[in-house]
């Protein structure tokens, strides 16, 4: 399995680097207007129509193949209502157009040929022994670099074998926190979350006290909201590398597995016209779910620990011996069968492990409606017992109620609040 990692450098910037910048910016919304006019059908195509203008710039060819790329990628997005355009600086290159001898990087600029020092541009990079560790591993394959006015993004991989885990860890991602329950009975709640929530509303009163004072002057609007946004964002991410680390961490040293709950979509449960204020779509808006499952996947696949999504129905709903819970104040669950009290994230978090462990379900079909991405569809072991007669109860009432319906048309069927 190939395994990818993009690690950031600092560097000051050279002369020339800037006009370089607005160069391939150029070059990039050209490439975009001839993209959107011709309609290629693949990249080479874009290539072949743009190659000729794009080279009246004067720079190296590599630029010119570089901004085909983004254009293409740009004008591939079916979402987009009006035509693409670059605006910020930046610039790409493949792995064949530069070189990095240690923390010096080269780059080319002209494309005279000659290969004279003026034909290049020197970027000395500035990094720490967590980025001199990737410069100086010779296992690791270097991809495309990605430059910034303020960093140089350089893509590293590698082939990594997942292991056969021994158990899993159940992850349940909230707003304030992250729940964890392992097969070998580690349990750990990490609150850095709410630290994290609480990062969001006050950045999020700040920008509109800026939007407020400085609505006559969008220039130092623009100015004040990139500053407070970039230290919102240096903010909440080093603690969501922290949390994430330790997560993948205690994975990889005791040969478990990572199953999370798949919650791609569950935004739209917020949206307007769906009975939530503006503040509640607010808080919701900046969940930073999507955030922490992205970094524990890739931090998950870097160390080859293997990693799958579930499906969240039910999770803080049901007891592990089958029963319905009753929620109860301060985010406690009580099931009345076991007459056990339990905490609403322990609870999803245990449920999203058993779905993780495939030895521990019964051989017989899941009426969840559906399995995780292991591909496996068995019952899960908090569905077993009175719960699945309960459930035939309600289908053959479900039925009964169906046909009394078609013969009279004044009847209702209750089955749906009694489910």
């Amino acid at each position: 399995m190939k395994a990818m990692k993009s690690v950031s450098f600092a560097y000051t910037a050279p002369l020339g680097l800037s006009d370089l910048f607005e160069d391939f910016r150029l070059m990039c919304n050209d490439a975009i207007r001839i993209a959107v006019a011709g309609k290629p059908k693949n990249r080479l195509e874009l290539i072949e129509s743009a190659y000729a203008t794009l080279k009246q710039y004067g720079l190296h060819t590599h630029y010119a193949l570089s901004a085909c790329e983004v254009a293409y990628s740009v004008c591939g997005n079916k979402n987009g209502k009006s035509v693409p355009y670059v605006r910020r600086a930046f610039l790409k290159l493949d792995n064949q157009s530069y070189q990095l001898d240690h923390m010096i990087l080269r780059i080319p600029f002209h494309s005279s040929g000659s290969g004279h020092d003026s034909d290049y541009i020197f970027i000395a990079l500035q990094g720490s022994n967590y980025q001199l560790s990737f410069i100086d591993d010779p296992g690791l394959k270097r991809g495309s670099v990605t430059i910034t006015p303020n960093s140089v993004i350089i893509s590293f991989s590698r082939e990594v074998e997942p292991f056969e885990p021994t158990g899993f860890i159940g992850v349940d991602i909230n707003e304030r926190n992250a729940t964890l329950s392992a097969t070998d009975g580690w349990t750990r709640k990490f609150s850095e979350l709410g630290e994290v929530a609480e990062i969001k509303q006050r950045y999020r009163e700040i920008r509109a006290g800026i939007s407020r004072k400085t609505r006559g002057d969008r220039r130092i609007t623009k100015m004040l909201l990139s500053k407070y946004g970039q230290r919102e964002r240096n903010r909440t991410q080093l603690r969501l590398h922290r949390v994430t680390s330790q997560i993948v961490d205690y994975a990889k040293d005791h040969t478990l597995g990572i199953k999370m709950e798949k919650l791609k979509g569950i935004r739209k449960r917020y949206r307007k016209r769906n009975s939530q204020g503006k503040l509640f779509r607010g808080r919701m808006n900046t969940w930073v779910f999507g955030e922490v499952q992205s970094q524990v996947e890739y931090k998950s696949k870097w160390g080859g620990v293997p990693l799958w999504y579930v499906n969240p129905r039910g999770t803080s709903s049901y007891c592990l011996c089958g029963s319905r819970v009753v929620r109860l104040a301060d985010r406690k669950l009580y099931c009345p069968t076991c007459d056990r009290t339990w905490d609403r994230d322990d609870l999803a978090s245990k449920n999203v492990m058993a779905c993780a462990v495939p030895q521990a379900r019964p051989s017989r079909g899941s009426d969840e409606g559906g399995g995780g991405d292991d591909g496996s569809r068995l019952r899960s072991r908090w569905r077993e017992g009175k719960f699945t007669w309960s459930m035939t109860t309600n289908d053959s009432q479900n039925q009964r109620n169906r046909e009394r319906k078609k013969g009279n048309g004044r009847v209702r069927s209750t089955s749906a609040c009694q489910s």
